[in-house]
Formats: structure tokens, C-alpha cells, sequence
């Protein structure tokens, strides 16, 4: 009690003796319109906070504006393709080296085709992968190194490529690349194409859209096989690949809305999405598909030193499609902040009379065995928008 009373005597005596925002004359004569004054502060203290508070909700709602750029304004030869990649059937890649594995004919039959189905997710008997697992094993392989040195060289799977209206050496854009489940002939980007050649950066700047022809060999020997397309930028989740039909032409057109990573640096919540350079959530899913399972993708690139996890069994790869997928929920990956989505249209037909075609790239080709691309990226009908925040913490603080 004692302690409460000195307590109180001191607020008395302070509230008498200051003169902050007059509070000692609010027992003096006429001080009425003082305390009409501090029931004003008071109110206006209480809107401050009201406001700041919606303010703040609002921020938290629209953090920032989306605003329409112009595509076709801008330089088109500044937008480059996606990666372009041709994967030949797994099964004609698997044929070429199957033999050096074992010299059973069932064998030798039933292989391709079931290393195919395994890495496409679709259900294989698991005793039949143990023989494909004890085979590599018996022979001091990996899966990855084989197919890797047996699928054949991009030349002579990509026989005629042209760039806009230029012939381009397919050997100069395509490499070969592991990609995931896939060995491919990977085109990554016409930046240098356009850089090193003056005609070719004066017709991208001409031209409303980015062209791609190319004329591929879709077969092994005797057997025909076809051959998978896609296209990916580098923050798209998911891709969808297109099986080309050899004796096939093809025209595809895409189109995309690209929502640029936001330039201002200062954050005022807490991010959510990675604005690492390179960063792709597919990426970082299927690393948490690896580690769930204890096990690499036995396709990664052997060049890749970022894992010391050993290679999945083939028999183990449902674990990486299935149960590591769904099992994500600790790995926290986010998106990335420059999102990118594609929208594609393909049209086919068959070759024919390509004996009286004028365009070069049908000459000499085999109409059995080839397939022609025709692939465009229309500026025209794509978009970008250019992500603005609302708020920084400066303008947050002025108001």
C-alpha cells in the first residue's frame, strides 16, 4: 500500500508541475476548452491509429500494381526463345547400348521398353528393373554415362536448322544435355546467334517474333521411332512435351505473360517467392523429391557435384514420381519471383510431294524418317507486365 501511495503522489505532483501538453492547468479555472483540446488529441491520436492500421491491411492485401508494358514497342530481337530441346525416343537410345549389357535376345527385346516405361512414371514390374539394375552394376555403369555416350550426336539428329531467314549450322545452336528422365539436343538461347551476326540482330529487329526451323531425324536403323519436343523458360513449373510423328510437318506457335522479378529491393513483408538468379521451383521440388528418398535421380547430369546422394536404383525411381513429390511439405520451396507462363498451339500434317517443295530445308530429307519444325514465338499476342510496389517503407512512414 505504501508503495502504491508514494506512486500516486508522484503522478499528482507531476501532473501539477509539468506543463506538458498543459496537463497542470486542467484543474485551474476556465479549463473547459483545455479539455475540450485533449479529447480532440485524443480523437485524432485514435483516427491516426485507425488509418495507419487500414493502410497497413491494405498494403498487406495489394503489396504491388501490375502494369501493362507495350512488347511491341521494344526491341524484339531483346526477347529471347526458351531453351528448345529434341529428345530421341528412350527406346532407341536404350537399343544402342543394350547389346554391350547382356547377350540374351528376350533380354535385348524387353529392355528398351521397359526402361522407357520406368522413366516415363509408368507402372513396370519391379523384377524386371532388379535384372536392368543388376545388369548396370554387373558392368561397372551408370544409366546416365550410358545413354549419355550412346545417344547419337546432335548433327545427326538435328539435320537442318534456320534461324528467322538465316541457315544456321544445327551443330553451333544444339547440344547434348541430360534433362530430367531424358537425353536431348538442348538449344539454349539465340542470344549469341544474334550478337555475333549483324544480319541476323537487324532481322530480329524487323521482324514481330522469334522463328526457329530445324528438319530431324526421328529413327534407329530400321525401326522408327519419333522424337519429343519442348520449350521451357527457366522460372516455368511444369513443361509439357509434344511427340513428333516422323513423316510429319509441324508449325508451333507460342505466347507468353511474363511478370518480370520486381527491381526495389527493400521488402517491407516477408518474401514470398526466391529471387535467386537461376532458381526454378520444378528444380528445387525434385531436389526434395531426392532427399525424401535418399537417392539421386540416376539421369542427373554426372557433371553435377551438387548432390553426394548415391543414384536411385531404377527400381526405385516410383519413389521420386510418386511418394517424394507428395511428401514436400518440410522442403519449403517457393516460386520464383519472375514468372513466366506459355501457352502453345501445335498443327501437324503429313509430308508430301516434298520432292517439288521450294523451301530448302525439305531437300534431300528422307519423308520416312524426318519431321519439320516450324517453331515461332508471336510477339504479337504476348504480354509482359512490369511489377510496381505500392508502398516503401519511406512513403509508409510519411503518411
Amino acid at each position: 500500500m505504501a508503495k502504491r501511495s508514494t506512486v500516486s503522489e508522484a503522478t499528482k505532483k507531476f501532473l501539477k508541475t509539468t506543463t506538458l501538453h498543459g496537463f497542470k492547468y486542467l484543474s485551474s479555472e476556465y479549463f473547459i476548452d483545455r479539455v475540450i483540446w485533449l479529447l480532440c488529441c485524443c480523437a485524432s491520436a485514435c483516427c491516426a491509429g485507425v488509418l495507419c492500421g487500414v493502410f497497413w491491411a491494405r498494403f498487406l492485401k495489394v503489396p504491388a500494381l501490375l502494369a501493362l508494358y507495350d512488347v511491341q514497342k521494344n526491341d524484339p530481337a531483346s526477347y529471347r526463345l526458351p531453351v528448345i530441346a529434341v529428345c530421341p525416343a528412350i527406346e532407341a537410345v536404350t537399343e544402342l547400348f543394350i547389346g554391350k549389357l547382356t547377350s540374351n535376345e528376350t533380354l535385348k527385346k524387353q529392355l528398351p521398353k521397359l526402361l522407357a516405361h520406368a522413366l516415363n512414371g509408368k507402372p513396370s514390374k519391379k523384377d524386371h528393373l532388379y535384372v536392368l539394375d543388376q545388369l548396370l552394376a554387373n558392368n561397372n555403369v551408370t544409366l546416365n554415362r550410358m545413354m549419355f555416350d550412346h545417344m547419337p550426336p546432335c548433327r545427326e539428329v538435328m539435320q537442318k536448322c534456320r534461324w528467322q531467314t538465316l541457315n544456321v549450322p544445327c551443330e553451333d545452336l544444339f547440344q547434348k544435355e541430360i534433362t530430367n528422365s531424358k537425353i536431348c539436343c538442348v538449344m539454349r538461347s539465340n542470344e549469341k546467334l544474334i550478337n555475333s551476326n549483324k544480319k541476323a540482330k537487324q532481322l530480329a529487329s524487323q521482324e514481330v517474333g522469334q522463328k526457329m526451323e530445324f528438319a530431324l531425324q526421328c529413327s534407329n536403323g530400321s525401326t522408327l521411332y519419333g522424337c519429343e519436343f519442348f520449350t521451357k523458360y527457366g522460372s516455368e513449373v511444369s513443361i509439357d512435351p509434344e511427340w513428333l510423328t516422323p513423316g510429319n510437318n509441324y508449325i508451333a506457335q507460342l505466347r507468353f505473360v511474363s511478370v518480370p522479378e520486381s527491381t526495389v529491393t527493400e521488402k517491407l513483408v516477408e518474401e514470398s517467392c526466391n529471387s535467386v538468379a537461376g532458381y526454378s521451383l520444378s528444380d528445387c521440388l525434385h531436389r526434395c523429391a531426392e532427399n525424401f528418398c535418399g537417392c539421386a535421380d540416376p539421369l542427373r547430369d554426372f557433371r553435377d557435384n551438387s548432390t553426394n546422394l548415391p543414384p536411385c536404383p531404377i527400381a526405385r525411381l516410383s519413389c521420386l514420381q510418386t511418394n517424394g513429390l507428395h511428401n514436400n511439405g518440410s522442403c519449403n520451396c517457393l516460386p520464383s519471383c519472375k514468372k513466366i507462363t506459355t501457352y502453345m498451339t501445335l498443327e501437324s500434317g503429313p509430308m508430301k510431294f516434298i520432292e517439288h517443295a521450294i523451301d530448302p530445308i525439305y531437300r534431300g530429307l528422307n519423308v520416312t524418317s524426318s519431321v519439320v519444325m516450324s517453331f515461332r514465338v508471336n510477339i504479337h499476342m504476348s504480354k509482359e507486365f512490369i511489377l510496381n510496389p505500392t508502398e516503401t517503407w519511406l512513403t509508409l512512414l510519411c503518411k
